[in-house]
This record gives C-alpha cells, structure tokens and sequence, in this order.
C-alpha cells in the first residue's frame, strides 16, 4: 500500500472514531435530557383539604413528548405516568409542559414519580420525583396576610414587605409561609438561596419567639397576598409591613435598615382569617380614595362575593354604580381595585361614571363560602396609604 493510501486510510479511521464518539455524546445528551423533569405542586403547603394540583416542565431529546398524564395514587406515592405513541419524531430538542390535578390527599408524606413509556422505549423511565407532605386541616391555623407587593417599580422606587410572627402561646408553634400571585401561582420572593421561588419559608418557634421575614426587593415585581398555616396553639399574632421606598432595591436588604427618609410611605396590616362577611369603611374624595382587596384561600372551590354600598345613615347608596353587584373569585385568585374602579365596571352600559366629589359610607361583603378583605386608603397627591380596618361578622 502507498503511504498516501494509508494515510487516507488513517484518516478516514479516525474520522469514523470521532463520529461514533459524537453520537455516543449525543445519545448519552438524549438520555439525559429524557431523565430530567421539573416538578412544580400547587399549594406547595397543602393539607388535606386542598386540592393539589402540578405543572411538568423539560426539555425532551425529539418532538414526541410527554403527554395524557394518568395520575395515581396509593399509600406513600403519587405517581404521574406519560405516555406518546409517537414512532416517527422530529429530531430536534422540544420543551414541553403538561399540567393536571391530583385532587386532594390524605395527611401524610408522599414520593411524587413522573414516569414516561412508548413504542421506542424497552422499558419505561423515570423523568423525576419529589416529595410532598400533605398536612392535617383539623391541626392547622391559617391567616391571610392580604397586601404583598415588592420589587421595582420606577428607577430608584420599589416595593417591599416584611412579615412578623409572634408565638404568644405557651407551646411551640411550626409554621409556612407562603407568597401567591393575583393569579394564585406560587411565587418566589424571598432571598435566595433561603427560599428560591416558588417556594415557602418554615419556621418553629418556640413560646414567645418571633419570627422576621422579608421580600427580597431585587427580584421581579409581585403584587399578591400570603398564606400563613401553622400547627400548635392558636394564640400567635400574625402581621405585615408595606413600604414604598426611595432608592434602587437592593439584593436580601431588610427595609429595616433603610433611613426613614428613603420610606415614602409605610402600613402595618393585620393578618385577617378567612369568614362569611365583612364590613368596612369607604371614602370617595380628591384628596383620598379606598382601594379594596378581594382574596379567596381556597385552593378547590371558586366564591362567589356580593357587594353593597351603604351611605352615612346605613342604607343603600344612591350612586352612579349598581348599590349591589357580585364578584367570582377562582381558587387562590385576588382581585384587588379601587373601589371605584371595581364598582363601575359593574355598569349595565359599559361606561365608567366619574366619582362623586366627596362620599363617606361603607360596605358590606358577603358569601357563602369563607374568603378574605382587606384595603388601603390612598392619599392624593402623594400617593400614601393607610390601612382599613374591616371587620368579620360571621
């Protein structure tokens, strides 16, 4: 043989060598991605009375992806099975989603599997698990924390909250924390690597102790609410800070520590549990408006809210608005308006009147199911805010 034609010979050996190395890579790149599923749950602080819902997310090795998710459920495990009968497959990386219910389970811990199988596959794989810890509703407290907002909105002006927890009790006290948006996703917004979103952050006091927490003001803007649960005596004060602050947000920076000069305005709000019905003081005037705040915790049934505008003198209200109207709230949803607004998109014609010049009354909120209020007054011009006391009557 010449040494030119061994010297082609060699090449096209080693070429033959780097290809098969390249798809070895490349099938072994596959395989991975194929393993790999992101698991999210909703609530991720359930108890047995909620309805748990979950969202998979990856990126899969073809364009036969993951889908008809079939849940089932047996003692310790909840396991989420994926099928494609696809055969013939785009050759391309795909991301893909799926999202389904799971309903609600008895208290206890349980392995969450997602497994997949199809005519390509021998056997079937495991794309990633979890665990999840269902609590018992008769052993858990619950407030509603109803006003969340932190991130930037403007340069240099941005939101922050700060929760505090007080173990008044004479027993210890095991609590979650848990931030939800006006949609009622999951949402993180606490510093990382503490709780990177959509997470919780627990807590275990023991008697008088007291817990801090605060929204880390760097990350994306949230306007949401907070659910407490916590497990032990009931007689723990739960509350809330809002501030709007003058100066860039910066990463894991307690509002604390600001100068009271960067605070442009500040309230503390109670935690409110949820109940049948509210009443609570509105005012309508150029210098201050009411903004109202609808919340319903639960995470299975929708709520059905009715609102009636009442004068000074206790009877119904003769505005430019119906004097009663009712709002439905999904699962975990908050809709949170000034109240005029809200009112007058319950016109018959469509069109929102203008305000009166000035009116002082109240309202009344009322459901069949449990859920939660709570307000601001906004103050003109500046744009400062104080909280409304509403009260439950039933």
């Amino acid at each position: 043989m010449k040494v030119a034609d061994s010297r082609i010979v060699m090449a096209l050996t080693c070429t033959a060598t780097v290809l098969v190395m390249l798809a070895s890579q490349v099938l072994l790149f596959a395989q991975f991605q194929i393993q790999v599923a992101q698991i999210d749950l909703s609530p991720p602080d359930a108890a047995d009375n909620d309805v748990i819902t979950f969202r998979l997310t990856g990126i899969w090795s073809n364009g036969c992806v993951p889908q008809s998710p079939v849940v089932s459920v047996s003692p310790g495990t909840v396991r989420i099975d994926t099928t494609n009968p696809g055969v013939v497959c785009t050759l391309s990386l795909t991301p893909w989603t799926i999202t389904g219910t799971i309903g609600k389970l008895s208290p206890g811990r349980y392995d969450v599997i997602v497994g997949f199988s199809g005519p390509s596959m021998s056997s079937p794989v495991e794309l990633g698990r979890r665990s999840l810890t269902v609590a018992d509703s008769s052993l858990l407290n619950e407030a509603i924390l109803p006003i969340v907002v932190n991130g930037d909105i403007a340069e240099k002006l941005h939101f922050q909250t700060i929760f505090t927890v007080l173990n008044g009790s004479a027993g210890d006290v095991k609590g979650t924390l848990q931030v939800y948006s006006n949609a009622g996703a999951a949402s993180g917004v606490f510093c990382s690597p503490l709780a990177p979103p959509p997470s919780n952050a627990t807590f275990a006091l023991s008697p008088n102790g007291q817990y801090l927490q605060f929204t880390s003001a760097d990350l994306a803007f949230l306007n949401g609410w907070a659910r407490l649960r916590w497990e032990g005596p009931a007689p723990v004060l739960v509350s809330e800070e809002l501030t709007l602050v003058a100066a860039a947000p910066a990463r894991c920076q307690l509002v604390c520590d600001r100068p009271s000069t960067e605070k442009l305005s500040s309230a503390q709000i109670a935690a409110v549990k949820p109940a049948r019905e509210f009443k609570m003081p509105m005012t309508i005037n150029p210098n201050r408006q009411t903004a109202v705040v609808l919340i319903n915790a639960s995470s299975s049934d929708p709520v059905t809210v009715k609102v009636s505008i009442l004068d000074s003198t206790g009877q119904s209200a003769q505005l430019a608005v119906p004097n009663s109207f009712e709002i439905t709230l999904r699962p975990l949803e908050r809709v949170s308006k000034y109240f005029w607004q809200m009112a007058s998109e319950q016109s018959p014609l469509g069109i929102a009147p203008n305000p009166p010049d000035f009116f002082q009354g109240s309202l009344v909120f009322s459901s069949d199911l449990p859920f939660v209020v709570s307000g601001l007054h906004i103050m003109y011009p500046e744009g400062k805010f104080v909280p409304v006391p509403a009260v439950s009557t039933r």
